[in-house]
């Protein structure tokens, strides 16, 4: 009989590493590069293809997989920059909120995570799957700089949707009571055309330099399908707490968010905080009258804009790419008052046959189910005032299952 000492799984693990590091177990990857997989999957079945179109298709690969290299380099660079920066003017013991003090540059990359339900269990009963709970969208601001990130909560009464206005508003709000007061920004966003990489945000930048709020700013982005960037980090971390969590209410929700990082980097965020009151604007209309469209917008993945050049965006396609000024304010245009904001977008709130829903199919599964629930400065599922029809009342279709 061999003498073989027994090893466990751990140590397994570290002897193989150690030994063979060139053969890994594959780990679970979600938000696949829907290039990558054509190309792979073409690739694998291109035993009938010529030599040309083999060698062709492996070209295109190639040259997909070095632009996302050095877009992922590029932001790299950008947050070890800006950590030493943090670190040198000692921005931990700085006020949080200033404009435009400091003479440095910060990094900021901000996203929404997939959007929650409460209440929320632990141990979840078995029909509560089957229905759809409070929602909850969850966006986030991290300064890279100082590793921490801000999570902003809306509830469904108070969200007004995930386009550019909700995106601008939360990113302003940000500046205004989290920023570090540098004088140059660097803004990473995803590749996502509806909520970030927009006209909006362009114009929203333009209008931070022209009224004096920050002396520059980009806007950089990575290739698309290989987005993955500290929000997904920090978002992935408040998950894993989120799964094993109880909450019942918004204010829940945010202590989950707190109490996912043990040394303070994951800071929630309530819309309807007293103290941060957070407001939505109507960006999109507000900049119409100042600025024009910035034509093949989808093309490019660098946008800079600087005071020294006011209205212009220096745009490229990658980081390798030459520099192309494109002028985007509108002849004879000048901003409004620095203090001057857009009107405010009132959220719509919840319509009665969704309260009613919430009352009747959500309410049962809190852990206090009295009228004492009325009573709760925030209640999640309180009863409506407004009376409807109470064949209306019988589980709508919209919100009969969860999303997934």
């Amino acid at each position: 009989m061999l003498n073989y000492r027994q090893v466990s799984l751990s140590e397994f693990k570290k002897v193989w590493l150690e030994q063979t590091p060139h053969i890994l177990i594959m780990k679970p990857a979600t938000d696949l590069c829907p290039k990558c997989q054509r190309y792979v999957h073409n690739i694998s079945n291109a035993g009938n293809l010529s030599e040309e179109e083999k060698k062709t298709m492996l070209g295109e690969y190639t040259c997909h997989l070095d632009k996302a290299k050095q877009q992922r380099e590029y932001y790299r660079e950008r947050c070890l920059l800006s950590k030493e920066l943090f670190q040198t003017h000692d921005l931990n013991q700085t006020e949080r909120g200033q404009v435009c003090t400091m003479d440095m540059t910060q990094m900021y990359s901000f996203d929404f995570a997939q959007q929650i339900h409460y209440p929320h269990h632990a141990q979840e009963v078995g029909p509560l799957f089957f229905k759809t709970p409070r929602k909850c969208q969850a966006f986030g601001v991290c300064a890279e700089g100082a590793g921490e990130q801000v999570f902003y909560l809306v509830d469904e009464a108070e969200e007004v949707g995930k386009g550019a206005n909700t995106v601008v508003s939360l990113l302003h709000h940000f500046f205004e009571h989290w920023g570090n007061g540098e004088k140059d920004a660097v803004l990473q966003m995803d590749n996502c055309a509806r909520q970030n990489k927009n006209n909006t945000m362009i114009r929203y930048g333009m209008w931070r330099i022209m009224t004096g709020r920050h002396r520059s700013i980009e806007f950089s982005l990575m290739e698309a399908g290989h987005t993955k960037f500290s929000p997904d980090w920090h978002f992935g971390l408040w998950k894993m707490k989120w799964r094993h969590s109880t909450a019942e209410t918004l204010d829940e929700v945010a202590e989950s968010v707190r109490r996912s990082s043990r040394n303070g980097h994951n800071i929630p965020q309530l819309i309807n905080d007293a103290e941060k009151l957070v407001s939505f604007y109507d960006w999109t209309s507000f900049f119409e009258a100042f600025f024009k469209k910035l034509p093949s917008i989808s093309k490019f993945h660098h946008f800079r804009m600087s005071e020294e050049s006011p209205g212009v965006v220096f745009v490229k396609a990658y980081r390798s790419s030459a520099e192309k000024p494109i002028n985007i304010l509108k002849k004879g245009q000048q901003l409004p008052n620095v203090d001057t904001l857009p009107s405010v977008i009132t959220p719509k709130g919840l319509d009665a046959a969704r309260q009613w829903y919430l009352y009747d199919e959500i309410r049962p599964f809190c852990r206090d189910t009295s009228d004492s629930l009325q009573s709760c400065p925030k209640p999640v599922c309180p009863k409506p005032c407004v009376k409807i029809d109470p064949e209306k009342r019988k589980c709508p279709k919209q919100f009969a299952s969860p999303e997934m």
